[in-house]
């Protein structure tokens, strides 16, 4: 399917990219507010729409004249070398303005911008490696900071190769502002014409799906998927274009990850395409301290905000109802939710518990979407109440759609959101994925696309957008192009309701993870002592969780199966930061393949679903299905000194351990002073939010790593106490605030 994306006609071609729409912005209200960052120490700064402009092209036309490079390395192969039109830039920012800066910069320039995950300190950067090695960019855009903590023992030769660009080096050997309007840089004449030469058809940005590591797909969004994309956005989520009148401003709140789609476009570049203002933060200071997120939207009036499930599920976790009755939300009209399974349950809890706060039920908005798409699909209406259909569980798992009532035994049913209507001119499918013809409404089948903003494939990978990007229904008479989701759902009274995957991704807290990533891991943490495993994504109390089906070899002792269990699950954690909700240890022959040795993950999942996996073993993390199990902060003593931090030590360490059990999923009983954290599961996230909980609790400033460098209950308790008799003693000599 052919369109001329350059004609003179086409609705978006006296704005054929974002720059030029910031062009605009900064001409008519240079002076307003476009994004703003609160940093960790709560230190906001912000960015105007004349000052973003200068910034971006500040940066564009360094990345055009090589020679001004601030922080030159004249041992790169690239060095000095001048940017074609269509080269790829990687983007490695961590949260803050700089990232969008870079962004824009490179659209201006006519580089493609390749956002990346930015990596934990000392760690390898196998994402970065992957996507310099598929896309093959001449330009690596960071801050100077990033820059020079890169280390070169931990990175491909790939990258090193590439010219870097420290996009804050003139702002930080200036001293300077980053909102730099009274010094606002113009493109020179090379900058002029790469923007005037700018179109449609262009590359946007190349997004990189989340997920594998072995074979990472970049999504190809044009300047036309992204602004029809936005376009839609606004329409859908009923965001007005900020003209004049700042009284009716759009404003946003945002902690999602700015490599991510939805963070990216819905955050941060909608901002910028309808005129209004948005506040961003780290994903880290959300996690530590939920109620960051939405105190920032009470105290900023915020308007539109959203995130996956798991951080609506969080806020209700980490928020105590009196924290809640502390906060005004009435000004949050659009609270979306997105990118991974959306829990009925979750939302009807989240408006209950913050109905106190003044948040409307009808603002939640949930919404379907993916990268392929360039970011929405589908979304329910603003200020509209959201759809839910309850179903008979067995019918839904042999592909049949049957309503039941209310008074159905909730054991036998599974409540579905609904994902609303088709977002702007976007045209939904439900097809039949083998015979390639639609179902009949109500039935379910895989969920095919078609629209402007269908992005234009993946990067170098043909025979994969012939299969996915160029699917034809076989009844279809106009023989439209369509892209294959992977998704299972349905439609019922013209929305569109989610119900599964055929494709195999695990989808956990707004994240992909690839089974075979995950099953390479398991292999590599058991050698010869396992002949075959599976992961599959499982239903959970609220979203998915993953579940791990190992055959053990014959030779491996029962006695040893508990510790096989924990070698799996401490080297998922270590090397994908998630921990399994469930591991079975079952005899060999026990996972169903099929005739050529492939796993049927499908039926692998049915089987685990139905508890029909003869176990030689199995642990299971618990499952929280309400508030009753929040632990109890106990009382400490009001001065830790010599004589009372024994006591302290008891009593931290006693919370430490009731945590794990509720909120890690730790069996009770299995808990001891002595047992590594690790061994219940703590995750990354997890770790966040116990630093997070320690810091409200104790008042002693934490970081994640903590659990690792104190790996026990016992030893973090010891430490922590330490760390407030220290500050007792501090605050004793006076030494506090001098």
């Amino acid at each position: 399917m052919h369109r001329n994306t350059d004609s003179a006609v086409h609705p978006l071609s006296h704005r054929p990219s974002l720059v030029h729409v910031l062009r605009e912005r900064a001409s008519r209200h240079p002076d307003r507010a476009a994004l703003s960052f609160i940093d960790d120490d709560q230190i906001e700064t912000t960015l105007t729409y004349a000052g973003l402009e200068s910034r971006v092209f500040e940066v564009a036309n360094r990345i055009l004249a090589p020679g001004s490079d601030s922080n030159p390395r004249p041992e790169q192969s690239q060095a000095g070398v001048r940017p074609q039109p269509g080269d790829r830039a990687l983007l490695l920012f961590p949260p803050g303005l700089e990232f969008i800066v870079g962004l824009l910069a490179c659209q201006a320039s006519r580089v493609v911008p390749v956002p990346t995950c930015f990596p934990k300190p000392g760690r390898a950067m196998p994402r970065l490696d992957a996507a310099a090695k598929d896309c093959l960019p001449s330009l690596l855009l960071a801050d100077s900071k990033t820059i020079d903590g890169i280390d070169a023992k931990r990175i491909s030769d790939a990258v090193m190769d590439l010219r870097f660009v420290a996009t804050d080096a003139t702002v930080v050997a200036k001293n300077a502002s980053p909102d730099r309007t009274q010094t606002a840089a113009g493109p020179t004449q090379l900058l002029a014409e790469s923007i005037a030469n700018n179109r449609l058809s262009d590359l946007a940005f190349l997004q990189y799906t989340s997920g594998s590591t072995s074979s990472p797909k970049g999504v190809m969004v044009s300047h036309e998927n992204l602004l029809t994309n936005l376009e839609s956005i606004r329409k859908s989520f009923g965001l007005t274009v900020c003209n004049d009148a700042d009284d009716d401003l759009t404003r946003g709140v945002f902690w999602l990850p700015h490599y991510h789609d939805m963070g990216l476009i819905g955050g941060i570049l909608e901002t910028i395409f309808i005129g209004g203002h948005t506040t961003l933060m780290s994903p880290r200071s959300f996690l530590a301290k939920p109620l960051r997120w939405l105190t920032a939207i009470a105290d900023r009036k915020a308007t539109v905000s959203g995130a996956p499930n798991f951080a609506y599920e969080l806020c209700i976790d980490r928020v105590s109802p009196d924290e809640a009755a502390e906060i005004d939300l009435r000004s949050w009209q659009v609270a979306f939710c997105g990118a991974e399974p959306i829990a009925a349950a979750t939302l009807d809890r989240f408006a209950q518990r913050f109905k106190v706060s003044g948040f409307r039920h009808e603002s939640l908005l949930p919404c379907y979407g993916l990268a392929e798409a360039t970011l929405l699909v589908a979304s329910d209406r603003a200020a509209t109440p959201y759809r839910k259909l309850r179903l008979d569980r067995d019918g839904l798992r042999a592909g049949r759609v049957t309503p039941v009532s209310d008074d159905h035994p909730r054991n036998l049913t599974r409540a579905i959101v609904g994902c609303g209507q088709p977002a702007g001119d976007m045209q939904i499918e439900i097809v039949d994925p083998v015979r390639r013809t639609r179902v009949n409404e109500g039935e379910i089948g895989e969920v095919w696309l078609c629209g402007q903003s269908i992005a234009r494939g993946y990067w170098q990978r043909e025979d994969d957008n012939e299969v996915q990007f160029r699917a034809s229904i076989n009844d279809d008479a106009d023989a439209r192009e369509f892209l294959r989701t992977g998704d299972l759902g349905f439609v019922h009274g013209g929305d569109l309701f989610i119900t599964g995957r055929c494709k195999d991704v695990i989808i956990l807290r707004g994240r992909n993870y690839y089974p075979h990533d995950i099953e390479a891991t398991i292999h590599q943490a058991l050698g010869e002592d396992a002949v075959r495993c599976v992961a599959v994504a499982t239903d959970a109390f609220v979203g998915d969780a993953m579940s791990v089906i190992v055959e053990v070899a014959r030779h491996v002792d029962d006695v040893r199966l508990p510790e096989i269990v924990r070698r799996v699950r401490r080297r998922i954690i270590d090397e994908h930061e998630v921990d399994a909700r469930q591991v079975v240890l079952a005899r060999p022959g026990a996972i169903p393949i099929t005739t050529s040795g492939k796993l049927k993950r499908s039926e692998c999942r049915r089987l685990l679903q139905s508890d029909e996996i003869a176990a030689r073993y199995q642990w299971m993390r618990s499952i929280i299905t309400d508030d009753s199990v929040a632990t109890q902060l106990p009382p400490l003593p009001e001065h830790v000194d010599e004589r009372t931090i024994g006591s302290a030590i008891d009593q931290i360490q006693s919370w430490l351990m009731a945590w794990l059990v509720a909120r890690c999923g730790a069996i009770p009983g299995h808990v001891t002073p002595e047992t590594p954290f690790a061994e219940h599961g703590l995750d990354s996230m997890a770790a966040v939010e116990l630093s997070g909980e320690l810091d409200d609790w104790l008042g002693v400033e934490l970081t994640p790593i903590l659990a690792a460098n104190y790996p026990t209950p016992a030893q973090l308790a010891v430490y922590l106490a330490e760390e407030m008799r220290g500050a007792a003693t501090k605050a004793d000599s006076g030494l506090v605030g001098n």
